[in-house]
């Protein structure tokens, strides 16, 4: 449950402490070579963000399977998180982002204890280009990891809409047509880019016949705690 706190001047609508895009179980795989821009909503059961609320942390569910031997190189990790609203019926334009680097230059045996089990990836407000403020809005989230020198077995914590490659519709030939996604905004961008996540994305440009498609990652957004 999110917490609220009490609404000021007659707010039309609460402001939250603590919300979770969603409470879904299960998880997808994540190849962290491939550098795959992930596009999903991020109130997917609103519609819209609920409320309103200006976040401190934005923090993103893992879970990491590696050996000893596994992770013993020196490697790095580039991650970016980018909030898009809606541009006009078919596109979405970059509101605010977010980006960071980790890993090490160290080879040793105990890289493992870096990413294996449940983890989280945060993002603190410092790290956005605006700290970010939500309101009773339609917004997307993109996702974009690679890493470099390491390639790491990891599921994103969340739920798949359908299945890993969706098709579209009973009976129809229309196999990842932009008329057949099941949300709109929703899939794997198929732009090739190197770093920096694009202002705008169309939704025809978007592809669900490709692995991660369809899943929305469980996304934790607070303003009190650690």
């Amino acid at each position: 449950m999110p917490i609220i706190r009490s609404q000021v001047g007659g707010a039309p609508s609460p402001t939250f402490s603590v919300w979770a895009n969603n409470f879904g179980s299960g998880s997808a795989f994540l190849g962290t070579v491939n550098a795959s821009l992930l596009l999903f909503p991020f109130a997917p059961n609103q519609g819209v963000f609920p409320g309103q609320m200006t976040a401190n942390t934005l923090l993103m569910g893992f879970s990491g399977s590696l050996t000893g031997t596994a992770s013993s190189s020196s490697h790095s990790f580039s991650v970016s998180l980018g909030l898009y609203t809606l541009a006009n019926s078919t596109q979405l334009s970059l509101l605010n982002s977010a980006s960071t680097t980790f890993g090490t230059g160290a080879a040793a045996t105990g890289n493992s204890s870096l990413y294996h089990g449940p983890r989280q990836l945060s993002f603190h407000s410092s790290q956005w280009s605006a700290v970010p403020a939500f309101s009773r809005t339609q917004y997307w989230m993109g996702f974009w990891m690679r890493s470099s020198n390491l390639a790491v077995p990891m599921s994103i914590s969340g739920f798949r809409w359908m299945s890993n490659l969706f098709s579209g519709h009973l009976g129809v030939g229309n196999t990842d047509s932009s008329a057949s996604r099941p949300f709109p905004g929703m899939g794997v961008y198929s732009v090739s880019f190197s770093s920096a996540l694009p202002g705008s994305i169309a939704f025809s440009d978007l592809r669900h016949t490709v692995p991660m498609a369809g899943v929305i990652p469980t996304i934790v957004a607070r303003n009190i705690g650690p």
